[in-house]
């Protein structure tokens, strides 16, 4: 009873300062649900004409809630089915796979379509990073898709106990619209040669996490700084005021190495900036796991404050603490360390190193072939139905 007088808090407030729809939603094959992670999936499958449902307060469409009031008790499960029901289609995708209510849409015997859904940020074996109802293994049973499309191997042993699904590896579907098979690390010109790129994971309202780093990036200022190279930091911040406050924040910490911040989220531009450096830095990021597969060197270099304990590279990777190109340490001369492997390091000892548990964190399917041909298959009813 307290859960669902929860929901009804949170649905009165939605309703309350949300555009309300008064028209049937469009019939539609492809339906592709939240419109705030509908990108590129949008424009993947835009000759599908697909419809797209939002589900962050953007709208609600009453028709589709008034026939889900008889399933009130269902919650926010009730208002997806009967709007599924008004669209009638083959095939739901959605990125927003950490919503549990989406692995619930197959709930219901016999249903006319089928839900796939796409990994959109990084799980670690810490069971927090999950969104709540993914975490217990009890829950199995109840959470389902027709196909999850993840990162690589390790997604698939964190969550195969706790959902039903058919997965397949295919990397990050954003990542995927990038190569980097042509990358010559060590010939594309002195610029890239004296360039090291630092993967911010600013967040302005975080402040015990930023100043936890602050050990880190002070040993990697007087590195850079040193040895003459340039730093570009690949900033997080989204919009003006947060990106003021990360500049202000970086402008404190290096005083001697001469950087540039750049703010390149808006339209999938930071991983155009991955390739174009001698080597990364990253703490606990979803960019920086992706990194791996440019195959240019990646150091992963957190502090020891406890608030990194499921942010680090071994709750990602089931690693130990500490290995070649990472490390858990306030210690300047372990950052060293890491540093030093990645400046000197050859390509082959780099696959040797590091080519194993990037296939097992980040699969790279360039052009997204796998996604492709499973949403093709589908719509045309060539594919086999399990």
């Amino acid at each position: 009873m307290k859960a669902f007088l929860q929901f009804l808090q949170r649905a009165f407030k939605y309703f309350r300062n949300t555009k309300r729809v008064w028209r049937r939603p469009p019939r539609a094959d492809l339906l592709i649900i939240d419109r705030g992670t509908a990108s590129p999936l949008d424009e993947m499958f835009a000759h599908h004409n697909p419809h797209i449902m939002e589900i962050r307060g953007e709208s609600v469409n009453m028709l589709a809630l008034v026939r889900a009031l008889p399933k009130i008790h269902l919650g926010a499960v009730a208002y997806l089915e009967a709007y599924i029901d008004f669209v009638k289609p083959k095939l739901i995708l959605s990125r927003t796979d950490n919503n549990h209510t989406l692995w619930q849409l197959k709930r219901r015997p016999n249903c006319p379509y089928k839900v796939a859904l796409i990994q959109n940020g990084w799980r670690t074996r810490f069971v927090r990073s999950m969104a709540i109802g993914m975490q217990s293994d009890a829950d199995s049973k109840t959470l389902k898709s027709d196909k999850y499309f993840v990162f690589g191997n390790n997604t698939i042993d964190l969550l195969k106990e706790r959902v039903s699904v058919d997965f397949e590896k295919i990397g990050n579907i954003v990542l995927n619209m990038f190569s980097f098979e042509d990358i010559s690390r060590r010939g594309k010109g002195d610029d890239v040669k004296q360039t090291v790129a630092l993967i911010s994971t600013f967040r302005s309202k975080e402040s015990e996490m930023n100043d936890a780093q602050i050990v880190v990036y002070k040993s990697l200022d007087n590195y850079v700084a040193d040895r003459g190279y340039k730093l570009l930091i690949i900033g997080n911040a989204l919009g003006v005021v947060e990106q003021k406050l990360e500049s202000d924040f970086f402008a404190k910490v290096f005083s001697r190495a001469k950087y540039e911040l750049g703010f390149f989220r808006n339209a999938h531009g930071s991983y155009s900036k991955l390739d174009s450096n001698k080597w990364i830095v990253s703490g606990h990021s979803t960019l920086g796991y992706e990194s791996l597969v440019t195959g240019i060197p990646v150091g992963f270099v957190l502090p020891s404050a406890r608030i990194f304990d499921d942010r680090d590279f071994q709750s990602s990777s089931g690693l130990g603490a500490s290995g070649a190109f990472w490390c858990r340490s306030d210690e300047p001369q372990e950052h060293e360390r890491v540093f030093a492997y990645l400046d000197s390091v050859s390509d082959e000892q780099w696959e040797r190193d590091s080519g194993w548990i990037r296939d097992q964190l980040m699969v790279h399917d360039y052009g997204n072939t796998k996604i492709r041909a499973y949403v093709e298959g589908v719509l045309t009813d060539s594919l086999e139905s399990n």
